[in-house]
């Protein structure tokens, strides 16, 4: 039977940008982000910096079942600041927010006040 390979990465990561996202304010960030071209570029951004783990599946065995991920404490919390990195990097980039906004972005205490 044929196998196919699936990146369980990238399941984590959708996963936490989206429970991430949903701390921050909606604008400039969730509305920034609701394009699915920006939150692509996002889940991009976090892959492209941290290790993937794949497994393989048999080809008719269904993706819909939940595959969890092992990781560690200091990985999920490694992935969480490379979102909230990307996040404001990708806004900067695309110009998506105008300088006072970055200003207040550049403060972890203003970040961590949204978690609070």
């Amino acid at each position: 039977m044929q196998k196919n390979l699936v990146n369980i990465t990238l399941a984590l990561v959708t996963e936490e940008v989206e429970i991430i996202l949903g701390h921050y304010p909606k604008y400039p960030y969730q509305e920034a982000f609701s394009s699915w071209g920006l939150r692509q570029d996002l889940i991009a951004y976090v892959l492209s910096r941290v290790p993937n783990k794949y497994i393989a599946i048999d080809s008719g065995e269904s993706l819909n079942q939940k595959v969890q991920i092992r990781c560690s404490s200091e990985q999920l919390l490694h992935i969480e600041n490379l979102i909230h990195t990307g996040i404001c990097d990708l806004l900067y980039s695309y110009q998506k927010i105008d300088c006072g906004v970055w200003e207040q972005v550049k403060s972890p205490e203003r970040v961590a006040s949204w978690f609070g």
